[in-house]
């Protein structure tokens, strides 16, 4: 068997070598234009809203990775008197209660928290878990408070952190939305193309606090208890909040994913 190296091989593998040299830079050279691009985009669509209604505009907190980019953009183009309106569900995780309220006193955040007057666990006694094809509690818990809210200030569009590769569903996502049903509030969408790398490059370029649920291992920063989260939420939920979690074990009606955990535990499936 022959040990020598042709030369057609060994021109190969001086170009494998050359190509591997630059493979990083290219990669960090595209995040890079890829990234400054977008958030020049945000800043357009940001300074077009601005210019379009005025004082007649807030930005929706979630609490989030992407609302919490779209607040900071925000208040750099809209101004630090910029109405942040917060929707708590009352079943939101402690931590992101928390986290609201820090980063409000940190920022000097002009904030208004909407919430439902409705107990939310006493409605879910009376309707039922929701579903993917009867979400009521989001009408109930989110988007009643919210437009109450937004209506008696005067707000007829709201920035917000929705991007459409978040789900099939936003695909068609556009920076500027007309309302097709209440609550009627048009919707600005200044990170409507970002990715998550995006999202969190920004994050860490700029040195934002962000929901310290993200360290504990969550995606999705929301209802603690929604039934619309996978099975793994509420293996995660057990880990991290286990008096939550022995909550939801009690109540009835029985909650559709923490009843499938709980089969799955005890058939060891």
């Amino acid at each position: 068997m022959s040990c020598k190296v042709n030369r057609e091989e060994l021109q190969k593998f001086k170009i494998e070598l050359l190509l591997k040299a630059y493979e990083d830079k290219v990669l960090e050279a595209n995040k890079h234009i890829y990234l400054e691009f977008k958030i020049r985009q945000a800043v357009k669509i940001l300074e077009l809203a601005k210019e379009i209604f005025g004082n007649e505009i807030a930005v929706a907190f979630s609490g989030g990775k992407d609302s919490l980019v779209v607040l900071h953009l925000a208040l750099k183009v809209l101004g630090p008197n910029v109405k942040v309106v917060y929707n708590s569900t009352t079943v939101e995780f402690p931590e992101t209660e928390n986290y609201v309220k820090e980063l409000a006193e940190c920022w000097g955040l002009n904030l208004i928290v909407a919430k439902s007057k409705k107990i939310f666990f006493t409605e879910v006694k009376e309707k039922g878990w929701a579903t993917h094809s009867n979400r009521w509690c989001c009408k109930v818990f989110k988007n009643e408070p919210t437009y109450e809210v937004m209506n008696r200030l005067g707000i007829i569009a709201e920035v917000t952190g929705t991007v459409r590769t978040e789900s099939i569903y936003r695909r068609s996502l556009k920076p500027f939305m007309m309302p097709r049903k209440k609550p009627f509030i048009i919707r600005v969408h200044p990170i409507y193309d970002w990715n998550t790398w995006e999202v969190w490059e920004y994050i860490k370029r700029n040195n934002l606090p962000y929901n310290p649920l993200y360290n504990m291992g969550y995606r999705r920063i929301g209802c603690w208890c929604c039934p619309l989260n996978g099975i793994t939420h509420y293996v995660r939920l057990m880990r991290t909040h286990p008096n939550l979690y022995s909550f939801l074990l009690k109540f009835r009606p029985m909650h559709p994913m923490v009843s499938k955990l709980k089969y799955k535990r005890k058939n060891n499936v």
